[in-house]
């Protein structure tokens, strides 16, 4: 018999091969993903687009924006809408050599 200071009985030592925490280490929790990163995240996901006959890799908000622009084009007031508020929000001067494109409603024509 095996007891006292810092010899626990054999019957509560731990058995050969067994693990004295056979529970473990508790798993981490998951962690909560904000709307804003699983936005950005698909945001930033490269898609392959077919344009002009070819195809072009670019991210899915490049694909986006470049929708939109197409939609305006062909005088679908909601994306023009929508491409206006774009704008508004992303603020910018256009690279060297880009074209510029106004957008205009009818009340602005008329004041």
């Amino acid at each position: 018999m095996s007891a006292g200071y810092r010899k626990p009985p054999n019957a509560r030592q731990f058995k050969k091969g067994r693990s004295g925490n056979p529970k473990g280490r508790p798993k981490r929790a998951m962690r909560e993903t904000s709307t804003a990163y699983l936005f950005r995240k698909v945001a930033n996901e490269q898609v392959a687009i077919e344009v002009e006959g070819g195809q072009a890799m670019m991210t899915r908000w490049e694909a986006f924006v470049r929708q939109i622009h197409t939609m305006a084009l062909n005088k679908d007031a909601s994306a023009a809408r929508l491409l206006h508020q774009l704008r508004k929000q992303f603020p910018g001067s256009p690279a060297e050599g880009d074209k510029l494109t106004f957008v205009v409603s009818d009340d602005e024509l008329k004041a």
